[in-house]
């Protein structure tokens, strides 16, 4: 796997802000890191997640928001359900990418014995053979404004992106575009997302630095929040959802230092991943 100092990337990532250059992000990631590479050997733990929760709660229509490039995870609901469930992808950038879709959709039909439903060339294409519509770049505010309801909203390592302010502002919004059910199935993802590319740091670097020395090295290109587990679990109820379901990933191994804005003696706060499935609250006293 490529590698990279993470100083170093943060230094890049500051640069593509600067300019301007998302594009430039997604060739390197694809022709040069190789970053963006589809390898599916296995059914994702995390789509299996969403699967048992869509088919537990009966949801037909489903929405996904931070879809990203080759939509795996659309694809494999796409076989696992076929044509029973219409699912809504949505991004804020334009990330769709046909070539690596259709490598991603070859590999889950292989893995699942299913018959290969076809290569795309278009957004048509993608609501024909998969029953999935593609909005980018699209937000929620869009969504209120064509008054389209859902069964669920999922995401799988999206929240981590969100600011605290758009964390609030994305659970107010989306009580707009969800039906009855009013469901949310969030995994969470803990770790440091530089850790993924320099193995000489550990997934929990960025819990030593306070928060002006993080701004240092986050950008709005990977932005990361560092919230915990247990912070999600207020957030959540603070914005009247209530927990149906949370499971805790794995545990990291401690560091040495940690700033004082986080909850050293709390358990919860070395978790390298979490799972929220919730519920808005109608009428909350």
């Amino acid at each position: 796997m490529f590698q990279i100092n993470w100083k170093l990337k943060a230094l890049l990532y500051k640069v593509f802000e600067y300019f301007k250059l998302k594009k430039t992000i997604y060739f390197i990631q694809k022709y040069i890191t190789k970053r963006s590479k589809i390898y599916i050997d296995e059914v994702g733990k995390h789509w299996l997640q969403h699967a048992q929760i869509i088919k537990k709660y009966n949801c037909k229509d489903v929405l996904e928001i931070g879809a990203g490039k080759s939509l795996e995870q659309n694809i494999y609901l796409a076989y696992h359900f076929d044509k029973k469930i219409h699912q809504t992808a949505i991004d804020i950038n334009p990330m769709l990418d046909f070539e690596l879709f259709n490598n991603a959709s070859k590999e889950i039909s292989i893995l699942l014995r299913k018959k290969f439903k076809g290569k795309i060339t278009s957004i048509e294409d993608l609501q024909i053979k998969y029953n999935i519509f593609y909005r980018s770049p699209y937000s929620l505010e869009d969504l209120i404004k064509s008054r389209t309801k859902f069964d669920i909203c999922i995401s799988t390592t999206t929240l981590e992106h969100f600011s605290l302010e758009d964390l609030n502002n994305f659970l107010n919004k989306i009580n707009y575009v969800l039906n009855n059910k009013k469901l949310v199935s969030s995994i969470i993802d803990y770790s440091d997302h530089y850790a993924h590319t320099d193995k000489k740091i550990t997934y929990l670097n960025f819990l030593k630095y306070n928060s002006d020395d993080w701004k240092k090295y986050n950008n709005t290109y990977l932005f990361q929040n560092r919230l915990r587990h247990q912070d999600y679990r207020k957030i959540f109820k603070n914005n009247d959802f209530k927990i149906i379901e949370e499971n805790e990933g794995e545990f990291l191994p401690k560091i040495n230092r940690i700033s004082s804005e986080f909850d050293k003696e709390d358990r919860e706060t070395y978790l390298s991943w979490g799972y929220y499935l919730v519920s808005r609250i109608v009428n909350p006293k």
